[in-house]
């Protein structure tokens, strides 16, 4: 009698059908592979040669294959790609070699700095301590209109200037209104127009 082998499959998901050796997902991938090689290689190698046009075409065929047959612990591409992306360029981050006294010194110097601050406002009172808040958030808001819009302190200098001038005209002008005679200023009146 022969014996018949079953294949059991550890978990019922890692089942796949199969089309003469292919799954669904490495068909498409191939068609598609066929389907930009051939063209992009009659096309690229009378203009370019046909040497740079093969590294172009291993290049789309590579990408294609690869994300179409290679399975990274049970992942395809497109699950594995971003966690390499995450390992490689967000968390990469170069090991420096630091002793243990440079580091509690590091740790001293900033625990310094946050005792120094939490030690001026332990001796404030809750409303010197709110009105001081308020003070720097209003600060920080007059700091980002500033740049908003493009004001810096010395165009508040010319335009303080620019009024107190204008003050001290409009100032000596009603001293010499005041100076003229009733008629003196019904004739300017009628001269003016009003």
């Amino acid at each position: 009698m022969d014996n018949i082998e079953i294949t059991v499959f550890d978990e019922i998901k890692d089942y796949k059908e199969k089309i003469y050796f292919f799954n669904f997902r490495q068909w498409a991938f191939a068609i598609l592979i066929a389907g930009l090689v051939i063209p992009t290689y009659i096309l690229l190698k009378d203009k370019i040669g046909e040497d740079a046009t093969s590294y172009i075409v291993i290049a789309i065929a590579g990408i294609f294959g690869f994300i179409g047959f290679v399975k990274i612990h049970e992942l395809p591409a497109e699950k594995i790609l971003p966690y390499w992306f995450r390992h490689y360029f967000l968390f990469a981050k170069p090991i420096h070699y630091m002793s243990d006294e440079e580091y509690r010194l590091l740790h001293d110097k900033k625990n310094k700095r946050k005792v120094s601050k939490n030690a001026k406002l332990q001796t404030m009172d809750k409303k010197e301590i709110k009105e001081l808040r308020k003070k720097q958030k209003q600060e920080k808001l007059l700091m980002k209109a500033k740049k908003k819009y493009g004001i810096t302190e010395n165009t508040e200098i010319m335009r303080s200037n620019e009024t107190e001038q204008k003050k001290e005209e409009s100032n000596e002008l009603a001293q010499k209104l005041s100076t003229l005679t009733k008629e003196e200023q019904e004739i300017l009146l009628k001269l003016l127009g009003r």
